[in-house]
């Protein structure tokens, strides 16, 4: 399982924080890695436990499409939801008054299959040889397996707090720039 969480202080109220993490279009239209090309909460309600949020994004060169529930809803707080994709992932959203502002935490985790760890090797003629030979070395050291399958995971929790960060940060900008 992969665990990636990042925090970030908004200097925002909890409510108006709150508002946009509870608005899925609004919140997908600040990120850096995704262009929204239709994102909508099912019935065109506002978002509560129970909702459906249908998704459709660009992400570099591909089209994804899934939905999420959300599971957890309590306003000025927190809202999970759970991905109904090939690899489900779970989304944790809190929101949490501190002074004249709004700590907001958000905090993914999934099971990532043998394409997602391959695709944090970049694509170096070692990288390529390592992946052809790779079902010998197990043979000669028995630890190979777990400690790259743990070094690989370790890359992706990292690019995609890299990720997740930025956004934050994108959403951060927003917010104190004064935006609705």
């Amino acid at each position: 399982m992969i665990t990636v969480s990042r925090n970030v202080y908004i200097k925002a109220p909890v409510e108006r924080v709150f508002a946009l993490m509870a608005d899925p279009a609004a919140r997908s239209a600040l990120s850096p890695h995704a262009q929204p090309l239709k994102v909508e909460i099912e019935g065109n309600k506002p978002l509560r436990q129970g909702s459906v949020c249908h998704f459709r994004l660009k992400m570099d060169n591909h089209i994804a499409d899934y939905r999420t529930r959300v599971c957890e809803f309590l306003p000025n707080q927190l809202i999970t939801t759970i991905s109904d994709t090939p690899v489900p992932f779970h989304i944790r959203m809190e929101t949490r008054p501190e002074g004249r502002g709004t700590w907001l935490t958000q905090t993914e985790q999934f099971d990532p299959t043998e394409d997602m760890l391959g695709e944090t090797l970049p694509p170096t003629l070692k990288n390529i040889v390592m992946e052809k030979i790779c079902w010998l070395l197990p043979f000669l050291d028995l630890d190979y397996a777990a400690r790259t399958q743990r070094d690989r995971e370790d890359r992706l929790e990292q690019q995609l707090g890299e990720k997740l960060e930025r956004w934050l940060i994108t959403i951060q900008q927003h917010l104190e720039s004064g935006n609705r």
